[in-house]
């Protein structure tokens, strides 16, 4: 091989695949004049007899006798001492670029709660950010005993370690949590993810990575806990609407002219408030339902039981006639309004309001 001749090498990485996390140099032995040619993004490690000699990072091109080994541990003397045969080492290449991987709950995590021990299926997904952390572990545990390694097989072996992960940051050491707190996590998604990130953290260091952040997009819950869910966000909008609106009020009596601006600020907290309503009961599936209305109070008619007019105003006695005047009968008019045979007027009644006439 190319490798072991009299002629100068090139110990490099040219990547051909994104995803890939490490390329390990097929030769073993690195002769004098051979040059290591280091891309941005990618980090060249050393490493001979179960120890890492060195770990370079900034991209250029280097001679390896001038340049490198002055920097190595305990391959300086070696490769004066090996002459023209050059110095057995293995040259990792790693990928320094930010690795971006997206996770996700194979299938949901039982949560037990007080209410329901047994406990309630809960799955989530988001993405997060790994790094290298140990090259040595990883040299040991992954590059030692495979030749390559890409973010698909270390996503295989997180998502087997993720349920228990995610289960532990959701109970925060206790043995259960309150409904209330569960289909509130999405709104602390934020510190859920930060602590689920301290766990998979020291997961991940056995073999030699670490997560430096993990974001949490989306948690589901079955159709009946996400209902639950939606329930208490539309009932948390309605207190905030009403809140905000008498404060708003509160401000109007202070502000310059506020006297002038009572009536305008009670129309907007009653339409602050139905908004709310309405609102809630969309997202609880229920509709927004009208208020029933209160009937208004009117007083009864009487009618005088001398000359029949009828008036709406309470009295004892009629202003046209100055007879007593009574109650009138509530009855149903449709289908019995008729002319009076004297004046022709319309009647409702038995008696003409106008003459007196008795029309039945």
């Amino acid at each position: 091989m190319a490798w072991f001749g009299q002629g100068k090498d090139t110990v490099e990485w040219e990547e051909s695949r994104a995803d890939m996390l490490f390329f390990k140099w097929p030769a073993k032995e690195i002769k004098k004049g051979a040059k290591l040619v280091i891309r941005a993004g990618q980090k060249a490690i050393f490493y001979a007899n179960g120890v890492i000699e060195g770990v370079f990072e900034k991209a250029g091109s280097y001679d390896i006798a001038s340049e490198i080994v002055p920097f190595l541990s305990t391959l300086k003397g070696v490769f004066e001492l090996r002459g023209d045969t050059g110095m057995r080492a293995e040259v990792y290449f790693v990928n320094s670029k930010e690795l971006l991987l997206p996770w996700g709950t194979r299938q949901r995590i039982m949560i037990p709660t007080p209410e329901v021990p047994s406990g309630i299926p809960v799955g989530c997904n988001g993405n997060l950010i790994l790094e290298f952390r140990d090259y040595q572990k990883f040299i040991e545990k992954v590059a030692g005993v495979k030749e390559s390694y890409s973010l698909e097989d270390i996503s295989e072996r997180i998502m087997g370690e993720l349920n228990p992960v995610i289960a532990e940051a959701i109970l925060g050491g206790q043995q259960s949590i309150g409904v209330n707190a569960l289909i509130g996590l999405q709104q602390n998604s934020r510190m859920l993810g930060q602590a689920i990130n301290v766990e998979l953290d020291k997961e991940l260091l056995d073999f030699g990575f670490g997560a430096v952040d993990v974001n949490i997009l989306s948690i589901n819950y079955p159709a009946e806990v996400q209902q639950m869910a939606e329930r208490v966000a539309a009932q948390s909008f309605v207190g905030n609407v009403g809140k905000y609106a008498a404060v708003q009020m509160a401000d109007s009596f202070d502000s310059p002219g506020g006297g002038n601006n009572i009536a305008s600020m009670g129309a907007q907290l009653a339409m602050g408030a139905q908004m709310a309503q309405q609102m809630a009961g969309a997202m609880t599936g229920a509709g927004a339902t009208a208020a029933a209305q209160q009937p208004v109070s009117q007083a009864a008619n009487s009618v005088c039981t001398g000359c029949g007019i009828t008036s709406t105003t309470p009295a004892k006695f009629c202003l046209e006639c100055g007879k007593p005047m009574k109650p009138a009968v509530a009855e149903s008019t449709a289908g019995t309004d008729q002319f009076c045979p004297t004046c022709r007027k319309m009647v409702a009644g038995k008696f003409c309001p106008d003459c007196g006439t008795q029309t039945v």
